[in-house]
């Protein structure tokens, strides 16, 4: 089909007539299937972390290391679930009443600084775990070179792969946006 055909083919459709109140329910967080999604991620991790938190103490011997190992621990795993919360409110809040080009434009900005922050979170979190369970561990020359090599492989690994993905996406805005330019 050309693109001619196919364009007058969309112009003809009727969609069907949607009350404000349909729409309006279509919007909302409990009905929104990709909010609830993220709801239900964001709840299970949560629950994880704050479990977690709640048993570190004793099973990872916190009561052993000091104040501040544990204050970065905390805060290390309180920066992605911070991250996450920041991610569900961009989700949460799509509509803005301005042009579509406006709106992607406007968007593709707010995923760039979202890319930003969930790499520096990633980094956060893993730096404080590893901060953690490696305080007051002696390792030997070679097994301490080895050990800092594999972090420091399996950082940048999802670094790289976090850092892919969201290009991934914004290209596709990108794309979208050229399209309707």
């Amino acid at each position: 089909m050309e693109d001619d055909e196919l364009k007058s083919v969309w112009k003809s459709i009727e969609p069907h007539p949607k009350t404000e109140r349909e729409l309006g329910a279509m919007m909302k967080e409990k009905t929104h299937p990709v909010l609830q999604g993220i709801s239900r991620q964001m709840k299970l991790e949560i629950t994880g972390w704050i479990a977690f938190l709640a048993c570190y103490y004793t099973m990872f011997d916190g009561a052993a290391r000091p104040f501040i190992i544990n204050l970065l621990l905390i805060i290390a795993v309180l920066t992605p679930l911070l991250h996450n919360l920041y991610g569900y409110h961009l989700a949460r809040h799509l509509a803005e009443p301005v042009a579509i080009t406006d709106y992607l434009k406007n968007r593709t900005a707010k995923l760039k600084n979202y890319v930003i922050s969930s790499i520096i979170s990633r980094l956060v979190f893993a730096c404080g775990l590893v901060l953690f369970f490696f305080y007051n561990v002696n390792l030997a020359g070679t097994k301490y070179i080895t050990a800092l090599i594999i972090i420091a492989l399996v950082m940048l690994v999802q670094v790289f792969i976090l850092y892919r993905i969201w290009n991934r996406r914004i290209g596709d805005l990108r794309k979208t946006l050229e399209g309707l330019s």
